[in-house]
């Protein structure tokens, strides 16, 4: 099929809404969409060989001239925003809902769209314009002005969670531990002209940092709407986040891009949690769930078609936030009087997808000496994706999967830190907090030896043997932390406490401030006959043995 005739279908004459059309391109095969793509074409969804785009008049003529069936949906008839909130009537409602919430929510205006129209945000907490240790939330919808479903539903969450307040558990709960922030209307000037760009003809999904095309992560050049929202994720960087359109009806999740055009599926670092939590939306959407063209409601971005510039790509890869791309509706306009369905088919799906939030494992990173929150980087070992804490309040939330982990926090001008064995559930977040020790600090030292010695070195089983310990606490005297000793034979390990000896079970020696605490005597005994190492380390309070500061001495007892 493909016939480039040296046609350059991607140059965009002057933009007038008019003369776009969303286009229906029959019988595509896989060479046919790289050529589109690589030709600029901007093309909306994808079922089997069925692509669907939104074209001008001259693309559209070049196309059936190079022989493609084509289809072309009807422009949307007048009328069509009857029962739909006016740009006019929306600001009002927000308005209105933060002057009868005053204490639950407040209403942000992050700039002014290219026609002059606010791009409104509304932010719901229970102490709300407070920094507090809580996950970020955020929906945003209409991005493509003429995809409106996810408008109206914004609409109905913000009254159901206002209104919901101190009655339903569901919602109180989101409020009380969640700061949510809702974007019901990202391209105002499109809306009103019932066009999918913006007033200056860009497709807002396609504009923002690439990590295969375009990887400077600055808003500078980018279409003013685009600038708004990534200025705002500068400062509040969701954990979760979803981005409403219309035209299918499945959930997308990330990559959307892919160095390989022919790719197939580009998964992310967190694939399996990112298949998890767009299968927590879909499988509460029965219409979704049972799609015939998406199983189970689902699809990756490139497994779907490759976008360049999306939102959900550059949340991921550069604001440590998990992003999905939520398709409502196949129409993308549909009569105002199937709304209320629309609502019954979502809520529940909206309101699981926004309690993913709290899973995984949270916690505060602050300095050791000044109990300051840290600009610090969170990385799950293993795992290529970095999440970040508030700087303000050094609190990070990182959705995880049930499972065992070990955490490295970093923040410049600090030591690097790992905590291990972090067991999450499905439950509520684990918390770990962590205290980093300033880069050339010295940090505890402990030290253990046997007959006073560090080893290694040869006993007597039938000698008594002096195991003794000592620590300087260096830069962290006063910290709280978990003091072990343990030893073991390779198969079976004991554990010192102060309160009864050796016992089998994981337990710390001591929890509490570090201090200097010179040579103390903790055993003077026979060792049985092996290879025993001899261990002392202190970590975070935590009641969970990570080694972080340790010293081992290997004894041999014939």
């Amino acid at each position: 099929m493909l016939c480039l005739s040296g046609i350059a279908l991607g140059q965009r004459p002057a933009f007038d809404p008019a003369d776009y059309f969303d286009v229906w391109i029959h019988g595509v095969d896989g060479i046919d969409l790289y050529a589109f793509q690589e030709m600029g074409l901007d093309i909306q969804g994808r079922e089997g060989r069925e692509l669907f785009a939104y074209l001008s008049s001259d693309q559209i003529d070049q196309l059936f001239r190079m022989g493609y069936d084509l289809s072309i949906a009807p422009k949307a008839a007048a009328g069509t925003q009857a029962g739909y909130h006016t740009f006019a009537q929306l600001t009002a409602e927000l308005q209105a809902a933060a002057a009868a919430y005053p204490n639950l929510c407040k209403l942000h205006d992050l700039g002014l769209s290219v026609q002059g129209r606010e791009l409104w945000m509304l932010e719901i907490s229970d102490n709300v314009g407070v920094d507090e240790d809580e996950p970020e939330f955020r929906f945003v919808s209409t991005m493509h002005g003429d995809e409106v479903v996810g408008m109206e539903l914004s609409l109905e969450l913000i009254a159901d969670l206002l209104g919901g307040y101190g009655t339903d558990p569901v919602t109180t709960k989101l409020v009380d531990e969640c700061q949510l922030w809702i974007m019901p209307l990202m391209n105002p000037d499109g809306y009103v002209a019932q066009s999918r760009y913006n007033a200056q003809g860009f497709d807002l999904n396609r504009e923002f940092p690439d990590r295969i095309n375009d990887p400077i992560n600055t808003p500078v050049g980018r279409p003013i709407e685009v600038q708004h929202l990534m200025n705002f994720g500068f400062t509040h960087a969701p954990v979760l986040s979803a981005n409403f359109h219309g035209g299918s009806l499945v959930v997308n999740y990330p990559y959307d891009s892919d160095a390989n055009p022919f790719a197939a599926y580009s998964a992310t670092p967190d694939d399996g949690l990112m298949i998890a939590s767009s299968l927590t939306y879909a499988q509460l959407n029965p219409p979704m769930y049972q799609s015939s063209v998406f199983p189970q409601g689902i699809v990756n971005g490139v497994e779907w078609y490759i976008v360049h510039g999306g939102m959900q790509d550059w949340n991921y890869v550069w604001q440590g936030c998990n992003d999905v791309t939520i398709e409502l509706s196949n129409q993308k306009w549909p009569s105002a009087g199937t709304l209320p369905g629309y609502w019954s088919d979502n809520r529940d799906a909206m309101l699981a997808y926004m309690q993913l939030v709290l899973r995984g494992l949270r916690g505060i990173v602050t300095d050791c000496q000044t109990g300051a929150p840290l600009a610090a980087t969170v990385r799950v070992v293993g795992v290529d994706h970095d999440v970040y804490t508030d700087p303000d309040v050094g609190d990070y939330h990182r959705m995880l999967l049930p499972g065992t982990y070990a955490v490295e926090y970093s923040a410049p001008g600090y030591q690097t830190q790992t905590k291990t064995g972090l067991s999450v559930t499905l439950g509520d977040a684990l918390v770990a907090d962590v205290a980093l020790v300033p880069s050339g600090a010295p940090g505890p030292a402990p030290d253990i030896r046997v007959n006073g010695q560090d080893g290694p070195l040869t006993v007597s089983s039938s000698a008594f043997s002096q195991i003794s310990i000592s620590l300087a606490a260096g830069s962290e005297a006063g910290v709280p932390k978990d003091w072990w000793i343990s030893v073991d034979n390779g198969a079976k390990t004991y554990w010192w406490t102060l309160a009864g000896g050796w016992k089998p079970a994981v337990t710390p020696a001591y929890v509490g401030g570090l201090f200097d605490l010179p040579s103390f005597t903790i055993m003077n005994g026979k060792l049985p006959k092996g290879t025993w190492t001899v261990r002392f380390a202190v970590d975070a309070a935590d009641g969970v043995y990570q080694g972080t500061f340790v010293d081992t001495v290997v004894v041999t007892s014939n």
